[in-house]
């Protein structure tokens, strides 16, 4: 197994893409620490998982709310080996011009994702730093790396996330610490079968432009150079590798899963 003898925190564990992660991890040998805003959907995860598991409440957005996390970490299994954060933040619209979005709504998003990244990358290095090592794995979005019309702030939000990571790889490698963001394509799956946040904010794309959201959701995951289409799974089959022994040499880096959709 991939991470036998690993204890792995997933932050926004009980959301669509944090979910698969955590079930994952688990399938592959980690102790899991199931850290979400629901109780009832951290419950779920948790079940599903078993005694590997212990769930948490979570605002990613707190300070010590997060470093209560990375200390149930500790006090429960006695290391603090991964964490990948995959919150979902409705803070935002997609589908307007960027221009006609007053600063706030510009900035808001920005400001929110990059204090959950940030907040929870510094936690962990904190404790792997004194354990000498981890890997910590922010998950970001396609829009990251290209100019994409009308998808308003979450651009800049994300290209954040990804230059956040690549200074703290920078900073913690002398000490063990590998940090690798992951850059997924859309996953239509995250909506129709996972009831992911998202669903919202493309549900008001698909409003403004006057159809239906099935209508929205295959251009969220096109672009891609076959004619596979992106799964939460295959994200959570890519963090377990990534968070790997497997994959000791990378780091200071951004994954493109995009399938081509997204060139680097």
């Amino acid at each position: 197994m991939l991470l036998e003898g690993k204890v792995a925190v997933v932050f926004g564990g009980s959301g669509a893409i944090g979910g698969a992660v955590a079930r994952t991890f688990a399938r592959e040998g980690a102790r899991v620490i199931v850290a979400g805003r629901t109780r009832e959907k951290v419950e779920r995860v948790v079940d599903d998982i078993g005694p590997q598991a212990t769930g948490t409440l979570v605002d990613a957005l707190d300070e010590a709310s997060v470093e209560a996390v990375a200390d149930l970490a500790l006090e429960t299994y006695g290391a603090y080996d991964v964490s990948l954060t995959a919150v979902g933040l409705d803070n935002g619209d997609q589908g307007i011009p960027i221009t006609e979005l007053g600063a706030e709504a510009f900035l808001r998003p920005v400001r929110e994702y990059t204090t959950a990244h940030y907040l929870t990358a510094r936690a962990a290095v904190r404790r792997m730093t004194d354990r000498g090592g981890g890997v910590i794995l922010p998950v970001s979005a396609p829009m990251a790396r290209i100019g994409t019309p009308y998808t308003g702030p979450f651009a800049s939000a994300h290209a954040a996330v990804e230059t956040m990571a690549l200074q703290v790889a920078g900073e913690a490698g002398e000490h063990g610490v590998r940090v690798v963001a992951l850059r997924p394509n859309g996953m239509p799956d995250s909506v129709t079968e996972h009831g992911s946040h998202v669903q919202e904010i493309w549900g008001r794309i698909a409003e403004r432009s006057g159809i239906a959201l099935e209508d929205v959701l295959p251009e969220v995951a096109a672009g891609g150079f076959t004619d596979h289409t992106m799964s939460v799974q295959d994200v959570a089959e890519l963090a377990a590798w990534t968070a790997s022994d497997r994959a000791v040499a990378i780091t200071g880096t951004v994954i493109n899963a995009t399938g081509g959709a997204v060139p680097d």
